[in-house]
């Protein structure tokens, strides 16, 4: 078997008949309103949402429910709560503030009746900058001088703050409290709100935590099928294949195409020669390069920032290099400039 029919057979092994790519295919492929508008792993559009549904006046119908039970599950995960958990739960928060970058803080939430504040620093790729939890410390310590207090470091799998005062909070639990509570609460809830909330919860799923349906999916379908992914990716469609494409074409084309030979090509490197040269002496000496013996070739050179024409001497004996280096200047003139040596 050729590599070219172990290849293809590795290929039809991956796509054909395997359950675990469609049943991830029937996952992705659901509409998500929040992977149309971008928001995947923007910071500052979860803080919004979170935002909208922490907040007890919007118009999600949820009152202060979501707000409550997301501080009774985090002050549950603390180590030492700064804060009596059945205090929040017997409460009532329906005056909360919750506020955006105030003192670019991402979120604080200040609840005048219950002389309590919570402070949120959300990030999802972003890292903690030096000294940014004790300015925030110090500014609500300030302003809020007599309100208990809440630090909460809310991090894609719980990270832990740099500082003792912060609660590590991790969004796959901030899914399952938005999901049970628009469960709790479906029967009040308008079909648009609804959506949403379920919309977003599958987004965090899919794109945030690591340990979810989707990703325990993907490493199964990655160990079982790791040389058909690879070989894919390999052949993935980007700028230098696009580059590749064009450059065919345009030789291809041109009005010189029947005197030229595309020589060997690859994304990086596009070779091709005039035919006439297969007649010079030298010509088909550089065996094991690129094919066709020759060595003495136009190449482009395609990176991903750059493309360049070089004229080419392949790799192959000194002696023969140095008499095609002499001959050049006849040729081409000042293009000796452009002249690169290939040893590979």
């Amino acid at each position: 078997m050729t590599i070219e029919q172990e290849q293809r057979a590795i290929l039809e092994k991956f796509i054909i008949d395997n359950p675990d790519l469609e049943a991830l295919q029937a996952k992705i492929s659901q509409f998500n309103i929040f992977e149309a508008v971008g928001m995947v792993r923007q910071e500052i559009k979860h803080s919004n949402f979170i935002q909208f549904l922490l907040n007890p006046s919007e118009k999600h119908r949820l009152g202060d429910l979501f707000l409550k039970k997301l501080l009774i599950a985090i002050l549950t995960a603390a180590e030492e709560a700064p804060v009596d958990s059945l205090d929040i739960a017997v409460s009532d928060f329906s005056d909360a503030e919750v506020r955006r970058e105030w003192k670019n803080i991402d979120l604080l939430i200040y609840s005048p009746t219950n002389s309590f504040v919570c402070v949120i620093e959300n990030k999802v790729d972003a890292v903690e900058r030096p000294h940014q939890l004790k300015i925030y410390e110090d500014v609500v310590d300030k302003e809020f001088r007599d309100c208990e207090k809440m630090f909460v470091f809310l991090t894609k799998e719980g990270s832990a703050a740099t500082r003792s005062r912060w609660i590590s909070f991790d969004y796959g639990a901030i899914a399952e409290i938005i999901e049970t509570v628009c469960n709790e609460r479906r029967s009040s809830l308008t079909d648009d709100i609804y959506i949403a909330i379920r919309h977003y919860v599958d987004l965090v799923r899919r794109h945030i935590m690591r340990e979810s349906d989707i990703a325990e999916l993907c490493r199964k379908i990655y160990k079982q099928h790791r040389q058909a992914i690879e070989l894919i990716y390999e052949h993935r469609p980007d700028m230098r294949s696009d580059v590749e494409d064009y450059i065919k074409q345009l030789i291809q084309e041109s009005p010189q195409a029947e005197n030229i030979d595309l020589d060997s090509i690859d994304k990086r490197y596009i070779r091709f020669a005039p035919k006439e040269w297969d007649d010079m002496a030298f010509q088909k000496t550089c065996s094991g390069w690129t094919g066709s013996d020759r060595i003495f070739l136009f190449e482009f050179w395609n990176d991903p920032q750059s493309l360049c024409l070089h004229l080419v001497i392949g790799p192959g004996s000194m002696e023969i290099k140095e008499e095609i280096y002499r001959g050049i200047p006849s040729i081409f003139g000042c293009l000796t400039k452009c002249i690169i040596y290939r040893s590979d």
